[in-house]
């Protein structure tokens, strides 16, 4: 691409996965994340980025999906691993799915342990679901925000999110197409998408341009550096909506020239409950340690469907509710597709449920919601307003019976009431009946 560093075909990049070559990016994501981390300032080109100056750091790519944006949890920790085999300092991973897994939390944090400073996107739901490997207290889980410092609608929290980072509209970096001659940008092109994965290189990009001021410091204090000078935004303090604020290069500077790289730290715990601050005390505070137990797991997608972005591990339901699940599949202009469940009977009021940052082509999305005995309406747009991108459904979790589906394009509503776990009644927009339980 033209405007970022030039790297080494035989030595600055890995594949886990045969036949896709760690250089080539047929999907564009990795490209728009590399941009936004170190597009190159100053050459009158596209973009800039947080690390303008390609002397001050280096790229080593580990190819975690392929080109279609699919990949396994094999294929991501086997380029995580490779990245730091060859070096590097920070890893920067805009990608999720699957649930908790025991051998990759262990991955990640005896990584962690050796020194590398690990960052993942939050997750693109809108839920308060978890989302890995984001969610492993090794790794800094980060949340987008909107120009205006506002939580991005689609961002997903929980108390395993750490800090945030602009991620709407984000101008950046795609690669090159076509062949010579037949005037298609082989240079490389630029594009502005929103999403978690958008927000993560932020935060990468600012550990690296914080740390080549301060090369002592070890990741722990880098990390640190980056939550406790973060800008405060929601609730005072840490919330799950911000983590401890929105990333901040001139504040992690500041304080690490105040701070030095001697302070204490302590062992990872991710979240509203990384470290921030020791209290004033001449004797050390006893650390403690990571729960054992992990946040509750549930399947892992399977691997050829998994988005960049995402999918949603279901949060636990409350014991009198109900489990839907919504499910899309997109083909084209996913980006311009969301969805929102409201009670019937307050159609201005506040969704109870919504999805939107459908980033990717050809791919599929999950998410689990719980609701009570009730009539509830179902909106589903896609601004496209073309035919054949995609299908929708809702259906129950427990028996996966689909009570709604069709096809997207354009904006659809359905209304739909539960009496009790098997009993659905479903109308279209006109209120005739469709579907009367099961």
């Amino acid at each position: 691409h033209e405007d970022l560093p030039i790297l080494d075909v035989d030595n600055d990049g890995f594949s886990p996965y045969e036949g896709q070559l760690w250089n080539v990016d047929g999907h564009g994501h990795g490209t728009h994340c590399a941009g936004t981390i170190g597009a190159i300032g100053k050459n009158g080109k596209g973009v800039t980025s947080v690390n303008p100056d390609p002397s001050k750091f280096s790229f080593f790519i580990g190819k975690g999906l392929t080109n279609s944006g699919s990949g396994s949890s094999s294929g991501v920790l086997q380029a995580v691993e490779t990245c730091k085999e060859s070096g590097a300092n920070i890893i920067s991973m805009s990608l999720g799915g699957g649930g908790f897994s025991t051998v990759a939390n262990s991955t990640y944090a005896s990584i962690y342990d050796a020194g590398v400073l690990i960052v993942a996107a939050a997750g693109n739901a809108g839920t308060s679901a978890y989302s890995y490997p984001a969610s492993y207290s090794s790794i800094m889980s980060v949340a987008a925000v909107d120009s205006n410092e506002n939580r991005a609608s689609f961002s997903q929290y929980n108390d395993q999110v750490e800090i945030a980072a602009p991620g709407v509209g984000v101008k950046s970096t795609l690669p090159g197409q076509g062949l010579p001659g037949d005037g298609s940008p082989r240079d490389g092109s630029y594009a502005s998408w929103s999403g978690t994965s958008m927000a993560c290189p932020h935060v990468a990009g600012v550990a690296a341009l914080v740390w080549s001021h301060f090369p002592n410091c070890s990741n722990k204090h880098i990390r640190q550096a980056l939550i406790a000078s973060a800008r405060d935004k929601g609730a005072a303090g840490c919330d799950r909506l911000f983590g401890h604020g929105i990333v901040s290069a001139q504040g992690a500077y500041d304080y690490l020239k105040e701070k030095g790289c001697n302070f204490e730290v302590v062992e990872a715990r991710g979240g509203c409950d990384q470290f921030h601050d020791p209290p004033p005390s001449t004797t050390p505070p006893p650390i403690t340690q990571p729960p054992s137990t992990p946040p509750t797991p549930v399947p892992s997608p399977t691997p050829s469907k998994a988005p960049v972005v995402a999918p949603v591990v279901p949060p636990s339901p409350p014991g009198s509710c109900i489990g839907i699940s919504v499910d899309i599949a997109t083909v084209s202009h996913s980006s311009e597709i969301s969805w929102s469940i409201k009670h019937f009977l307050n159609p201005l009021g506040d969704a109870i449920a919504s999805g939107a940052g459908f980033t990717q082509h050809d791919a599929s999305y999950n998410q689990n919601e719980c609701l009570e005995a009730g009539v509830y309406s179902f909106s589903i747009s896609d601004d496209s307003g073309s035919t054949g991108t995609g299908t929708y459904k809702l259906s129950l979790v427990n028996g996966g019976k689909v009570f709604i589906e069709g096809q997207l394009g354009n904006a659809k509503e359905h209304v739909f009431g539960f009496v009790s776990q098997d009993t659905v009644h479903v109308t279209d927009s006109c209120g005739n009946s469709v579907l009367s339980g099961f």
